[in-house]
């Protein structure tokens, strides 16, 4: 759409009317939405801003998983689960160990009939070794973000090491010839420049806070949303609640641009929806539970492709043709 600029850049601050860039640019804004995500750590999180720069940054990943006979992976939370269950499907032969703090996998507001089902599954369907109730005291060599301070973003810094040996808080040793570390995600604090006009900090204990309209809630930036994975609305961070909650930001900012100065406009509120988590663990294994209910696999496999919605995605962005551009903007005011 010709009202529409696309910048690529990385944000070094944002303040109540501009955006700063590290490129020195400002951005100035009568209204912004915040849609930074969350940060995790290289290979998991992507440090690449280049379709080319990407390609290489997986080519050097396998090329580490291609040449390792053994795979550690400290974790269990989702993208731990998943990730140990894909390298052992791709590659039978590799010895794949997934380690986790905790008597059983994946943190959340999950039932332990969906845990269970989880480890049975790795263990007994996809061979994956599990080492539950353990956490990981000491690594040699250690990765990148086992550093006690780093100035980059989390996705410039690696959490994978080679030939590295963990000593468990049990006493025992695992080695891996290639060993990646699934612990989290980290906030973007350091550049949201917004200070709270109460006792309330701007971040929560689960991100910004916001109201049911997506605005920040604080008083002094009803101009300010926030949606996805950076905002503290949702408890299990979810890409179809992320994409609902960018359409009521982009309503409510055209709604208020829109209406006449003294008045104020109705908003939309986003409603809340129920925890909700698929598993895909490869092709052939995948768990779902909806709220309190957990779902048959054929019920859950309307959800699973052979792509692993990769198709799906590039049609939800329109990256096989640009929709026809409508915007109430486009039209004469009516007064």
């Amino acid at each position: 759409h010709s009202q529409i600029t696309i910048k690529q850049g990385t944000v070094a601050d944002i303040q109540p009317t501009l955006v700063q860039l590290t490129n020195g640019e400002q951005l100035q804004f009568d209204y912004l939405v915040v849609a930074l995500g969350i940060s995790r750590f290289a290979p998991i999180g992507i440090r690449s801003s280049t379709k080319s720069e990407f390609v290489a940054e997986l080519a050097e990943s396998y090329a580490q998983l291609d040449s390792a006979k053994s795979v550690v992976v400290v974790g269990g939370g989702a993208v731990g689960i998943e990730l140990a269950a894909d390298i052992k499907c791709d590659f039978p032969h590799k010895s794949v160990t997934l380690v986790h703090s905790r008597a059983l996998p994946l943190p959340g507001p999950f039932k332990d009939e969906l845990r269970h089902n989880v480890v049975d599954i790795l263990q007994n369907s996809i061979g994956v070794e599990l080492v539950l109730g353990q956490r990981v005291i000491a690594q040699e060599p250690a990765s990148a973000d086992m550093a006690d301070t780093f100035t980059d973003m989390p996705e410039h810094v690696s959490s994978t090491a080679t030939d590295a040996t963990l000593t468990l808080s049990g006493g025992q040793t695992l080695h891996g010839d290639w060993v990646v570390r699934c612990l989290g995600t980290r906030d973007k604090k350091s550049i949201i420049n917004l200070p709270s006009s109460t006792q309330e900090p701007i971040f929560g204990a689960n991100g910004i806070r916001v109201k049911d309209t997506m605005q920040i809630d604080d008083v002094a930036y009803p101009h300010i949303y926030a949606c996805g994975d950076i905002c503290s609305r949702d408890t299990v961070k979810l890409a179809g609640v992320a994409m609902y909650g960018a359409y009521i930001a982009a309503i409510n900012i055209a709604r208020t641009i829109s209406s006449v100065s003294n008045d104020s406009p109705t908003l939309e509120e986003s409603p809340l929806y129920p925890s909700k988590i698929l598993l895909l663990m490869s092709k052939d294994h995948f768990i779902m539970q909806l709220g309190d209910e957990i779902w048959e696999k054929e019920k859950t496999r309307q959800y699973v492709s052979d792509d692993m919605g990769l198709q799906g995605s590039i049609n939800g962005l329109s990256l096989n043709k640009v929709p026809a551009a409508y915007s109430p903007f486009d039209l004469a005011p009516a007064f």
